[in-house]
C-alpha cells in the first residue's frame, strides 16, 4: 500500500512539473491511461490515482470519449509566467529559520531536478531550508543570487558555476572570505574551494570500452566550446585518453562553437548545431559511433543509420525512456557530499575546504 501511494505521488508530481514548467501545454491531451502505465512502468491504477489528484487540483479536464487535457488553474497562470520576470524562486522564510543557499545554472531531467531534490531532503534533515535560486547561465545573474543570499543570511551557499573563460569575482569573494561554500558540476582549478563533480574521466573510458566491446572501431567525438568549462575539459580528456588507452584511431572532433548560451527549456532548438552536425557526419562519413559530450547534442544528433551513439545523461523522463546508452550523474551522491561538504565548513571543520569530491557516474546501456 504504501510503495503504491509512493508511486501515485511519483508520477503526480512528476506530470505536476511538467505542467507548470510548460513541458505539457495548456490544452494537450495526455495519451491513454495505458500508455501512461507503460511509459512509467507502474499499474493503470496508480496512474488513474495520479490523474485523479491533478484534475481534482484543477491541472486536468475530462471530457468524456476524449481524454483529459492540460489546464491551467487561473491562479498558477498567474504564478506560472510571474515566475518569469527574473526574481528566480520564492522562498517562505520565518525568523529564526537556519538556512543554506543554492545557486544553479538550470535544470532539467537530464541532469539538477533530483539533485536540487535530494539536497532540500538533506537539509532539512540537517535542520536547514534550502534556497534556490537560478543564473540560467548568466554571470552577472549568479553574482546577484549569491549578493541575494549572503543578504539574506544564509549560513553558506553551494553554487553550479557559470561557463565561462575567468572565474566570477563574487565566487572569488567567498574564498577571501572563508564563507562556507562548495561548487557542483565544476572546479575552479588553481582556487582552495571545495567541489563536488561526475567523475568524468571515468565516464569517458566506460563509454569507450563499451563501444570497443561492441566492435566499433571508429568513435567520434561531439562536444560544445569548452570556453573554460572545467566538465567539457574533463570529458574531452577522458576521452583522448581511454581512445589512447584502448589502442584506437583517434578520429576528428566537432566542437559546437557558439553555442554556449544555456538552453532553459525542453523545447530549445539551434538549427546551427544540427547544420553543424550534419557536417561534421558529411566530412567522416566512416564514422560507425560517437560519444556526445551533453545529452543535449545527442538529442540533436537523433537516429542515424549505422551510427551507434553514446552519451552523458539522458533524459530518463521522456515518453518512452531514454533512447542512448549513456553516464547517467549520480545526483543523489552528488547531493548527499555537497551538504556534508558544506555543512562541515558550517561548522568550522576545515578539513575538507579544498576537497575535490569525484563521484562515480551510474553506466546505463540502452
Amino acid at each position: 500500500m504504501e510503495k503504491e501511494q509512493f508511486l501515485y505521488k511519483k508520477v503526480y508530481l512528476d506530470l505536476k512539473n511538467k505542467i507548470l514548467t510548460g513541458e505539457l501545454t495548456e490544452g494537450a491531451c495526455l495519451p491513454q491511461t495505458g500508455e501512461l502505465a507503460s511509459e512509467y512502468g507502474v499499474s493503470t491504477i496508480t496512474i488513474t490515482n495520479a490523474l485523479n489528484a491533478l484534475r481534482t487540483e484543477g491541472y486536468l479536464n475530462r471530457i468524456k470519449g476524449k481524454g483529459s487535457f492540460i489546464q491551467l488553474p487561473a491562479r498558477d497562470v498567474e504564478t506560472f509566467e510571474d515566475s518569469f520576470d527574473g526574481s528566480g524562486e520564492q522562498c517562505e522564510i520565518r525568523a529564526g529559520d537556519k538556512m543554506l543557499g543554492l545557486v544553479l545554472e538550470h535544470v532539467s531531467s537530464c541532469f539538477g531536478l533530483d539533485m536540487m531534490y535530494a539536497m532540500d531532503a538533506i537539509a532539512a534533515e540537517a535542520g536547514y531550508k534550502l534556497c534556490v535560486r537560478f543564473s540560467y547561465g548568466e554571470r552577472e545573474k549568479e553574482t546577484e543570487e549569491i549578493e541575494f543570499l549572503k543578504e539574506l543570511g544564509v549560513s553558506g551557499i553551494i553554487v553550479m558555476p557559470c561557463h565561462g573563460l575567468y572565474y566570477n569575482t563574487e565566487i572569488l569573494k567567498l574564498v577571501i572570505e572563508e564563507f562556507p561554500m562548495v561548487l557542483i558540476d565544476k572546479n575552479m582549478e588553481g582556487i582552495p574551494v571545495p567541489s563536488v563533480r561526475t567523475d568524468n574521466h571515468l565516464a569517458m573510458k566506460e563509454l569507450v570500452d563499451h563501444l570497443v566491446r561492441k566492435g566499433n572501431k571508429k568513435i567520434g567525438f561531439i562536444t560544445f566550446s569548452e570556453n573554460g568549462t572545467s566538465s567539457l575539459k574533463d570529458r574531452r580528456k577522458g576521452f583522448l585518453e581511454a581512445i589512447r588507452a584502448a589502442g584506437m584511431e583517434h578520429m576528428k572532433e566537432c566542437c559546437l562553437e557558439g553555442s554556449e548560451k544555456i538552453k532553459i527549456y525542453s523545447d530549445d532548438f539551434d538549427s546551427g548545431i544540427k547544420e553543424m552536425i550534419d557536417q561534421y557526419f558529411n566530412e567522416n562519413e566512416d564514422l560507425d559511433a560517437v560519444i556526445c559530450a551533453e545529452y543535449g547534442i545527442a538529442r540533436w544528433l537523433g537516429n542515424r543509420k549505422g551510427i551507434t551513439v553514446c552519451c552523458i545523461d539522458e533524459d530518463y523522463l521522456s515518453p518512452g525512456g531514454p533512447k542512448f546508452t549513456h553516464i547517467r550523474q549520480n545526483e543523489k551522491k552528488i547531493a548527499f557530499e555537497a551538504i556534508d561538504i558544506l555543512l562541515k565548513q558550517v561548522e568550522k571543520d576545515l578539513s575538507c575546504s579544498q576537497m575535490d569530491c569525484l563521484v562515480p557516474g551510474i553506466f546505463c546501456e540502452c
